[in-house]
């Protein structure tokens, strides 16, 4: 039994001596880099890079989730949304804000697909901003591997940079005084004079999110888009969300007096109705007092007042009584109630 058990025993060991040296033989401890994508603030607001690359510059620079207010005319309105949420009035104060002397900055809204845009057409879904301004969207544009980056050149440049957009739609505007970016005669990038303002349009803002502003000459390509107004601006907002503001936020905006009145009047309701907590208490059963007391008090009330004929009124009253309650007769036999 002894010897089956040490046995046993060795060929344990081995096939576990076996198994390690072709562990270390078949594997090798390697350390592997893998991308994990953007950590923090960076992972949902694709203008984070930008922002700190206008803070290393010296420029002041704000993020807003979306369009509800408007900045001073000397501060850049960078916007890299669908604008959604901005509606024609909304548009109409941007506009106004812009021939004011303000530099808004912005691309055209994105479709999934064809078939989306299509229907956007066909709806007459439009952005009111582009409306307002002319702009429609052109067939859908791939450049070649080999023509990118293109060659930019915007108006207060004096050599052109590298820019990378990617595949884009061509923008088409009736207005005249628009330097356009093109390439093979389809133009990517508008600005457009409007009022003492400047409306910087592109096709798409890619090449200034987190992923692609370090590409090429994509940042300083974005600094002369900024330096197109003004030759310092004051600040820059960054939008790049199309949230609306909370709900809470709205109903106190609004209506701060309902809100109150139904933080009072809510929890004075529950309580109202509310179940009580234990039984209700009962009430004592109404005591009747005994005929015997009423006619004894009847009688020496009118013995008091002295009242003639009392001893006729007694009797007449006490035979009443006798006549409903027969039992009375012998309990209180008293015709002299003066006695």
């Amino acid at each position: 039994m002894r010897l089956q058990s040490i046995l046993i025993g060795l060929f344990v060991a081995l096939v576990t001596t076996a198994g390690v040296f072709w562990f270390l033989d078949a594997y090798e401890y390697k350390e592997v880099d893998e991308y994990t994508g953007f950590q923090g603030e960076a992972r949902e607001n694709p203008l984070f890079a930008a922002r700190l690359f206008l803070k290393r510059m010296g420029i002041p620079s704000e993020r807003h989730t979306s369009p509800q207010t408007l900045p001073d005319a000397d501060t850049v309105l960078v916007i890299d949304t669908d604008r959604y949420t901005l509606s024609r009035q909304k548009s109409e104060a941007l506009l106004a804000w812009v021939a004011n002397g303000g530099h808004l900055i912005t691309r055209t809204r994105y479709f999934t697909n064809d078939s989306e845009a299509e229907d956007a057409e066909e709806t007459n879904d439009h952005d009111p901003l582009q409306l307002a301004l002319g702009i429609t969207r052109g067939e859908h544009i791939i450049p070649e591997d080999d023509d990118l980056p293109l060659d930019a050149e915007l108006s207060n440049m004096n050599s052109s940079l590298h820019v990378d957009p990617e595949f884009f739609y061509a923008l088409q505007t009736t207005t005249k005084q628009a330097y356009p970016q093109k390439y093979n005669d389809t133009d990517w990038l508008l600005e457009i004079e409007y009022g003492d303002g400047l409306i910087t349009w592109a096709a798409n803002l890619d090449f200034i999110e987190n992923s692609a502003l370090d590409d090429h000459d994509h940042a300083e390509f974005f600094w002369y888009m900024l330096h197109g107004l003004h030759d310092k601006p004051q600040a820059v907002w960054l939008i790049h969300s199309d949230d609306m503001p909370a709900l809470s936020t709205l109903l106190w905006e609004h209506a701060w007096a309902l809100v109150l009145t139904l933080a009072v009047f809510i929890p004075l309701t529950i309580l109202a109705l509310s179940p009580r907590f234990g039984p209700l208490i009962p009430k004592p059963a109404p005591e009747r007092r005994r005929i015997l007391e009423h006619i004894h008090a009847s009688g020496l009330f009118m013995w008091q007042r002295h009242r003639k004929h009392a001893d006729t009124q007694y009797a007449g009253f006490a035979a009443r009584v006798t006549q409903l309650l027969p039992s009375t007769r012998k309990q209180h036999d008293n015709s002299n109630p003066d006695a």
